[in-house]
């Protein structure tokens, strides 16, 4: 899906490739009307003729738009353009937990930090009956620059 860096979506223009699994791509993408990097996950087109993965696709979204906490990523669009379905959220800045594992063990105290956090949004989301179906490293993303107690957000692959 590399021919959609450089295209526009709505408002949105993919900047580069960011992420992928097997769902779909997801893209860091530049919203113009608002001066704002986004995160933009995109089906794979092969999947577009499926319509039980675009009605998966589509309850993701949902699901995660409903979603109000401070680690969870904010969902802002879901949409169809150009025959590409895709889900705008919150782009953040700082690599996966994956990424800062691979640097070495983590402290305890800041182990203890994070798993306090992902549990506190996990709870949330199940309060909001949203299960997060895929928890993992690669899937807590990291705020650069943040306080270590504020810079977790759970990322929003395979809820339903």
């Amino acid at each position: 899906m590399d021919e959609l860096l450089g295209t526009t979506f709505g408002p949105y223009t993919i900047v580069e490739k960011i992420a992928e699994g097997g769902m779909g791509v997801v893209y860091k993408a530049f919203q113009e009307s608002l001066n704002r990097h986004v995160a933009i996950k995109v089906l794979r087109r092969e999947l577009t003729g499926d319509p039980q993965f675009i009605a998966r696709f589509r309850r993701e979204a949902l699901a995660v738009a409903k979603l109000n906490h401070p680690n969870i990523l904010a969902i802002y669009d879901a949409s169809v353009t150009q025959g590409w379905h895709y889900i705008a959220m919150e782009y953040v800045d700082g690599g996966s937990l994956k990424d800062l594992l691979a640097q070495g063990p983590l402290p305890v105290e800041e182990a203890v930090r994070i798993a306090t956090l992902m549990g506190d949004a996990l709870d949330y989301a199940h309060s909001q009956g949203v299960v997060h179906r895929d928890v993992k490293p690669a899937n807590i993303l990291l705020t650069r620059g943040s306080p270590i107690s504020e810079s977790h957000k759970l990322c929003t692959r395979r809820r339903r």
